[in-house]
């Protein structure tokens, strides 16, 4: 690397590192930020190359320099829950927040955004949740921290109340455009793509019921909609042909108890009493036919199961499964988020389910 490259990742990391300082609160609004030979020492730079991270800032409305005196933040820079006109300028980057990059959707639906994205000369920057509402508000903050022409999220926990709304409502009120993805906050109006979670759950349990099953079980994360939804197509098709729900045939369990509620006494029990399973996903999928065949029961023989995604999971251990559009969907985001940023008034898309038969469903002959 040259020294002028080097250079302006310096000045660009002083700029990056006061955005994040001042949007979450660390340096308020009329208070005196770090002196030159301090921001030259803190990041081991020449005072030059200080200088122009200060003018980058000024000329964002960040900071304001008073000669003899120093440079102070803006008595007008906005804060979580304070809204200000958005700098107008393109900065041609996008922001993604989304819960868990070891998610084997993941790649895809990045893969869809990106595709989109980079031709039309946009960079992407990435922040991650863990499923924490609390690591969503930090990915909240660290991306409006920055210059940004829209934001593409993964809501995190989304069956429970939103507990960010002020994050979003403050990229609201700077003409940030926001694309959910995946699920959505209702308390929000923001457009969302997701695939059709309630008709995936219909359709896999419609299956299992034309194969000739009739006790079958359901299990289902409490705290993702996505989970809800899938449930409420498995009620829609039980219903349908007149069979009751059975709330003891129902496993509803968090991120935190996934373990222990699937490869608890309990679970087993359920499996034995019915002769298939719908499972949220391919993952919880896999990890029952574990559990079945570590308990001598034989797939599909003596119980069915079938899982949601179509994943490589799927293919490779001959799982049946609905198809979960993840490049589809990452390139529909990306699409709806273009035309928000041109100015167009978008409507959330349902992108369709279908299933893929492989050979974890018997069909049961009466």
């Amino acid at each position: 690397m040259d020294n002028g490259a080097a250079s302006t990742l310096k000045y660009m990391d002083i700029v990056n590192w006061a955005n994040i300082q001042i949007a979450s609160g660390v340096f308020q609004p009329g208070e005196k930020l770090l002196t030159e030979a301090k921001l030259g020492s803190k990041f081991s730079c020449s005072r030059q190359t200080v200088r122009r991270a200060l003018e980058i800032l000024e000329q964002n409305g960040k900071v304001t320099s008073i000669q003899g005196s120093g440079t102070y933040v803006t008595e007008n820079v906005a804060l979580p829950g304070q809204g200000t006109d958005r700098n107008k300028t393109p900065s041609y980057t996008i922001g993604t927040v989304f819960a868990f990059m070891d998610n084997y959707i993941f790649p895809n639906i990045m893969k869809g955004i990106e595709g989109v994205f980079t031709k039309k000369g946009y960079a992407v920057q990435l922040a991650l949740t863990d499923n924490s509402v609390s690591k969503e508000a930090s990915a909240l903050r660290f991306m409006l921290a920055r210059p940004l022409d829209g934001l593409i999220v993964e809501p995190t926990r989304s069956a429970l109340p939103c507990t960010n709304l002020n994050f979003y409502q403050t990229a609201m009120e700077r003409g940030i455009p926001v694309v959910f993805i995946d699920s959505y906050y209702p308390e929000l109006a923001i457009p969302y793509v997701a695939l059709d979670d309630a008709r995936a759950g219909y359709i896999a349990t419609r299956h299992l019921l034309d194969m000739g099953h009739r006790n079958i079980s359901g299990i289902f994360p409490y705290s993702n909609r996505q989970g809800h939804l899938r449930y409420q197509g498995y009620v829609k098709a039980l219903t349908e042909r007149g069979i009751p729900v059975k709330e003891s045939h129902i496993t509803w369990y968090s991120r935190e108890t996934m373990n222990q509620s699937l490869h608890s006494p309990l679970m087993l029990d359920i499996l034995t009493e019915c002769t298939a399973v719908l499972c949220f996903n391919d993952w919880i999928a896999v990890q029952i036919k574990d559990v079945l065949r570590k308990n001598n029961k034989s797939i599909p023989d003596d119980v069915s199961v079938i899982g949601i995604d179509d994943s490589e999971l799927a293919r490779h251990t001959g799982l049946t499964s609905i198809i979960h559009p993840a490049w589809q969907l990452g390139e529909t985001a990306a699409s709806l988020l273009l035309g928000k940023i041109n100015g167009n008034k978008v409507s959330s898309v349902l992108l369709p389910p279908a299933l893929v038969e492989r050979s974890s469903v018997k069909k049961i002959v009466t």
